[in-house]
């Protein structure tokens, strides 16, 4: 019997993607605001537009990676811990190629500077995105077919 492998359905995406965002957002706002001897409401207006940036990406990339692991009959879940790692980063390297150009403008950075803030920032969230969709998956865990 051949069964179609059970996917996310765009709800628990969407919960996906608020949760990780929110939780994010307050954290970035708090420590750039101190590391960057920056304005709260300059850093929050940052950090908010990335977020929308990122939940918009966040649910293409994810939707993405879902069919193509379906495609190559890679199993969905569960979802080990070297296929989580791979998914964040290749998460953050697309979500990069859009967060250089706007960390330039909105941070009024030269590109070596953006870059250097994206890299050291992406390697702190590739942290976090690894660990908090390693909890999301034990908390929310997809339901398996019987």
């Amino acid at each position: 019997m051949n069964h179609k492998p059970k996917m996310r359905n765009s709800l628990d995406r969407g919960r996906h993607a608020i949760f990780f965002e929110v939780v994010l957002l307050l954290l970035t706002i708090i420590v750039l605001t101190e590391l960057l001897d920056q304005s709260a409401v300059h850093m929050g207006g940052f950090s908010l537009i990335m977020a929308l940036i990122a939940i918009v990406w966040n649910y293409l990339f994810n939707c993405f990676f879902d069919h193509a692991l379906v495609y190559f009959q890679y199993p969905l879940y569960p979802r080990g811990l070297k296929l989580r790692a791979f998914h964040s980063m290749s998460f953050e390297f697309g979500l990069m190629l859009i967060s250089v150009p706007f960390t330039m403008v909105w941070m009024d950075f030269g590109f070596i500077q953006a870059l250097g803030f994206d890299i050291a920032f992406t390697i702190v969230v590739l942290i976090y995105t690894i660990i908090f969709n390693y909890t999301y998956d034990m908390i929310f865990p997809v339901p398996q077919i019987i």
